[in-house]
């Protein structure tokens, strides 16, 4: 597998990016039941958004994901979005575009993110491969409650 190169989103790589993320978050929902679809997140405005960070991900020349980050003053950040392009699902892209940010980032005190708990790929993901821990549950008792992940980097 060769490595990943990784670029800051910009005007002119934006339309393919949405597009590819749009198909990957789609593509992972398409199998759920009716009842556990949800809205698929946009990356509508994320370039006049300065206190985000999107980030692209190649490999041999193509596009196969991205990212959206909050970096923070306090080095407590936040990952919003991570997504891989399908063709590229379950080829070791999305772990390897994680451990590409932990790299960019070292000076990191914790990282958290957060999932649906229906998407148990996404929950498997986060915790068996990537060290997060879950912490907690944002609104337990709604339909769509979400687990809050967190992995702790610097004490």
């Amino acid at each position: 597998m060769s490595e990943l190169s990784v670029i800051s989103m910009n005007a002119e790589n934006f339309d393919a990016a949405k597009k590819m993320m749009e198909i990957s978050f789609a593509t992972t929902m398409e199998d759920l039941p009716n009842n556990q679809q949800s809205d698929l997140p946009s990356i509508d405005g994320i370039l006049e958004r300065p206190e985000e960070t999107p980030l692209l991900f190649y490999q041999g020349g193509k596009m196969v994901g991205g990212a959206v980050l909050i970096i923070n003053e306090d080095n407590n950040n936040i990952l919003t979005l991570l997504f891989v392009d399908p063709t590229y699902f379950d080829k070791g892209i999305g772990y390897q575009a994680w451990l590409e940010i932990e790299k960019r980032y070292p000076q990191t005190k914790t990282w958290t993110t957060v999932t649906p708990p229906f998407l148990m790929k996404n929950v498997t993901f986060y915790v068996n491969k990537c060290g997060f821990h879950i912490i907690r549950v944002n609104d337990p008792k709604n339909d769509e409650s979400l687990f809050v992940f967190q992995k702790i980097m610097k004490q």
